[in-house]
């Protein structure tokens, strides 16, 4: 009959670690909508993208040869979808997020001014993947984050769905934090 420690790799590991699985997240944040209760955001929380970083390609031609370095870096924008509830708390906290980047809806006086300095508005994103249960195996920290987009979806008569607001979110740098063992300690662990 055969066992986990059946499976494997010829002279690199017996037995299977369990994947990470794409619905086992939660998204929190700080500062976002000033500082307001997130909670409802999180909550309504449907899908989010994890960080997508790219490098400059750089030539460096020589005599008969091309070699390549890398160069400046830039991260992709965060994509959020939020289930837009019927209380509209999670639509709150995104309206005033917005209020705090440029005065949009319902602005006092006859100017639609921004914020002086880009710290008055940032907030950060943390993102944890977890195991099924409470503890965090990974952990991402977007830091610098502003809504660069706020889709606030279509209305239907003939579609009973939810109704979704999509925010694309431009960051400044993102942190990744991994806990756990390595995979052959793991492995002996397991008895592998």
């Amino acid at each position: 009959m055969a066992t986990i420690n059946d499976f494997g790799i010829p002279e690199v590991g017996n037995g299977i670690l369990h994947p990470k699985l794409k619905h086992k997240w939660r998204v929190t944040f700080a500062n976002l909508g000033g500082g307001t209760q997130t909670k409802p955001v999180s909550m309504q929380a449907k899908t989010i993208t994890r960080p997508n970083l790219q490098f400059q390609d750089v030539e460096i031609h020589r005599y008969n040869s091309v070699a390549h370095v890398a160069s400046k870096h830039s991260w992709e924008p965060l994509n959020l979808t939020l289930e837009d509830d019927i209380t509209n708390t999670a639509t709150k906290v995104i309206q005033d997020q917005l209020q705090k980047q440029q005065y949009l809806i319902g602005a006092e006086g006859p100017w639609l001014a921004s914020a002086s300095t880009a710290s008055d508005y940032k907030f950060t994103v943390y993102l944890d993947l977890m195991n099924g249960n409470e503890a965090v195996v990974e952990k991402w920290t977007y830091e610098g984050c502003f809504i660069a987009q706020c889709d606030w979806g279509d209305m239907d008569y003939s579609n009973g769905e939810a109704v979704d607001i999509a925010l694309t979110i431009r960051f400044d740098h993102a942190r990744q934090d991994v806990t756990g063992t390595d995979s052959l300690e793991l492995g002996t662990a397991l008895g592998a």
